[in-house]
């Protein structure tokens, strides 16, 4: 069995692969020590599996990661592989000078979107970050954004002026609010939507078979606005990324 982890600031989404290459589904755990006893719940001998191999993929402090590494090793005797961004990879060539300064997150899901698309594709991940990254036909990376994701938007409101936001409120209209509420989450619904409309038909513009790719767990409000776009959401697709990123290791 070989475990695969993203660690982000908060949680951890796993799931496990078989060496064959068959994928469960992805679970959210707070620690390794939870996911060790999930896998021991659902083991025939109430024991856990042997695991084979760890793939992490980490945005967590270096402290942070170095405790999940270490946690890891005790839990199941193997040294976890930490994915690391490097220039050339299974297809995907980026252009920083400094590639560690390149989200891993963003890599992996670059890696993944790239061996399921031939051609040129814009990939979207919206978490507590929104970022929007751009392959042309070859997999080169011609650049991307960073902007707050949609809760981090309406939050930074929050902090910063008197208002005051209903967390129970839907955010699935990306029309004109009538209601503080609505205004709030539906104008920064309405934004990110409008931005990957502008970049995807920009993209378009060059490239009529380019493909639009979503994740991320803010992807299900953007991809009701986008289905004219032909969106494809790929709930794991920073996970997919591990394989080719680890498979020499």
């Amino acid at each position: 069995m070989i475990i695969e982890i993203d660690a982000g600031n908060t949680r951890l989404k796993w799931r496990s692969r078989s060496r064959s290459g068959e994928v469960g589904g992805a679970l959210i755990a707070q620690s390794a020590q939870e996911i060790a006893e999930t896998i021991a719940r659902n083991s025939s001998t109430g024991e856990t599996a042997r695991v084979d191999a760890v793939r992490i993929a980490s945005v967590r402090s270096p402290d942070s990661l170095a405790a999940l590494v270490a946690e890891c090793e005790q839990l199941f005797s193997v040294s976890p592989v930490v994915a690391k961004v490097v220039p050339g990879l299974a297809g995907v060539q980026i252009q920083y000078s400094d590639p560690a300064r390149l989200g891993v997150d963003r890599w992996l899901a670059m890696l993944a979107a790239k061996a399921r698309v031939s051609g040129a594709c814009l990939v979207v991940d919206s978490g507590t970050a929104l970022t929007i990254d751009q392959l042309n036909g070859e997999g080169g990376h011609e650049g991307g954004y960073i902007l707050p994701g949609l809760e981090l938007m309406c939050r930074s409101l929050e902090q910063n002026t008197r208002i005051r936001l209903n967390p129970d409120f839907g955010q699935g209209s990306i029309g004109f609010g009538h209601s503080t509420d609505a205004a709030v989450y539906q104008g920064c619904l309405a934004a990110a939507v409008a931005l990957v409309k502008t970049q995807f038909l920009a993209l378009r513009g060059v490239n009529a078979e380019a493909r639009l790719i979503l994740t991320g767990g803010g992807a299900a409000a953007l991809l009701p606005h986008l289905a004219e776009e032909e969106a494809e959401w790929v709930p794991d697709l920073v996970l997919d990324g591990l394989a080719p990123a680890c498979a020499e290791s």
